[in-house]
């Protein structure tokens, strides 16, 4: 019962900052005549300001023969463009006191800028100007390569974990290009050529292909300004035909054992559901949200309390689901075994499954539910109470063709999801048809 009591405390405490959250009086947006959206959100607690330019285009998009390509371009993008030489923005951002980086992932290609106030209009015209005329040479191209190949290698195949979970998650994907490695398979980047960065720069790096975020202590009239002064004249182009990658309802069950330099037993359960975007029933989603915290959020979930602390057969569990995609997720169970209490993957396997079994069966207690519920809320809220965060909340909604009203409508969902929701669905895609299984086993345990 004082569990309980808290858990409706939390939720009190945090119906306040839900409505605040919601409200966003200072958010502001508009679309330029070019097709660029731009989100504004003053914030005047600090003197600082986040900055980031989304390009909707990242490793899903890329065929066969092309993975990496996305990321490839985000390199060469600080290679030169009309105003700046190789690598000048560097030194001028660093006077100026801004710091700057620049990611690729699955959905998204982002650059990013934390920037003082004054400074602003400067990080704005550096990234206009690299929009619309980034030169890419290809005398600079073979050396980005070996640095990409060697975060490669670095990253991942000297990465036994990582290295894992690529082959897995690509398995898990079998009718998208969602499970493609960001970074490109090194075949792939091997054989990559400069004329491929430069088709597909032309192909989605165009105004109306992306979104300016900007969050902190600015004046929305301003910032209007300066990006109408600096984005207004790059003519929008016309972008390639795209669909959300969609996956198989049923693929049927898959299995990879790997075996690598890795000491301790590692087991990955992945299931293929839909996300926000993909969903035919609104419910869906959130209670796929509620059912991953439910198997392995908190302390009190139901693997971490009976395989973790309980049985003590694991060191780690942890369930996994983000409804934010253009495409369909996964909702993913990774275990680490206990080397003191050893048993055979297959067996701590199958007591996974079986707890999952037992929420199809029996649906979870309001107790438990609620407990979820208020964890999801509470991490949603604070969130979004720190700038940077939220300016990733904004950009990732947007790639997800999804705005800040369609995700308020999925809290309210949530918190009239039922105990029977989440029991249909796990019926419903917690399933031996969508799953596909990862055992990572030490390299000495294989027998040829």
């Amino acid at each position: 019962m004082k569990k309980s009591l808290a858990g409706l405390a939390l939720g009190l405490m945090l119906q306040p900052l839900m409505a605040l959250a919601s409200s966003e009086p200072s958010t502001h947006r508009f679309t330029l005549d070019n097709g660029l959206k731009v989100i504004i959100h003053e914030d005047h607690r600090a003197a600082v300001v986040h900055s980031q330019l989304w390009y909707r285009v990242g490793s899903s998009y890329e065929p066969p023969g092309q993975s990496g390509l996305s990321h490839a371009l985000e390199h060469m993008m600080f290679k030169g463009s009309s105003k700046l030489c190789p690598m000048e923005s560097d030194p001028i951002f660093q006077t100026l006191g801004i710091t700057d980086n620049a990611a690729t992932q699955s959905d998204a290609t982002i650059f990013f800028q934390t920037v003082p106030p004054h400074a602003l209009a400067v990080a704005l015209e550096v990234m206009a100007d690299q929009m619309s005329t980034a030169h890419l040479p290809a005398a600079h191209w073979e050396g980005e390569r070996e640095i990409i190949k060697n975060e490669r290698s670095e990253n991942i195949d000297n990465n036994p974990q990582q290295r894992a979970l690529e082959l897995s998650r690509n398995m898990a994907f079998p009718a998208s290009a969602s499970g493609s490695p960001v970074i490109g398979w090194m075949h792939d980047l091997e054989r990559m050529h400069i004329d491929e960065l430069k088709h597909w720069y032309q192909s989605w790096y165009a105004p109306n292909n992306a979104t300016l975020i900007i969050v902190g202590d600015i004046d929305a009239g301003q910032v209007k300004t300066l990006a109408t002064r600096y984005f207004g004249p790059i003519a929008r182009r016309e972008l390639p035909a795209i669909k959300p990658p969609l996956e198989l309802r049923a693929p049927g069950e898959r299995t990879i054992t790997q075996y690598i330099e890795h000491q301790v037993p590692h087991l990955t359960l992945m299931f293929n559901v839909p996300s926000l975007s993909t969903q035919t029933d609104l419910r869906t989603a959130p209670a796929l949200e509620l059912l991953s915290e439910l198997l392995g959020g908190g302390n009190s979930s139901r693997l971490k309390s009976g395989l973790l602390r309980g049985d003590e057969l694991l060191v780690a569990v942890d369930s996994h689901y983000s409804g934010i995609s253009r495409g369909d997720e996964l909702l993913s169970i990774t275990a680490t075994l206990n080397l003191e209490k050893p048993k055979p993957l297959s067996e701590v396997q199958e007591q996974i499954l079986a707890v999952i079994e037992s929420l199809k069966r029996t649906p979870p207690s309001t107790a438990d539910l609620e407990r979820a519920r208020t964890r999801i809320i509470a991490r949603h809220v604070f969130s979004r109470d720190d700038l940077q965060s939220l300016a990733m909340y904004f950009g990732e909604l947007d790639i997800a063709g999804l705005s800040s009203e369609q995700d308020d409508d999925r809290m309210q969902i949530l918190e009239a999801i039922t105990p029977e929701d989440i029991q249909h669905a796990a019926q419903t895609f917690l399933t031996r048809d969508r799953l596909t299984i990862s055992h990572v086993l030490p390299k000495e345990t294989r027998h040829e």
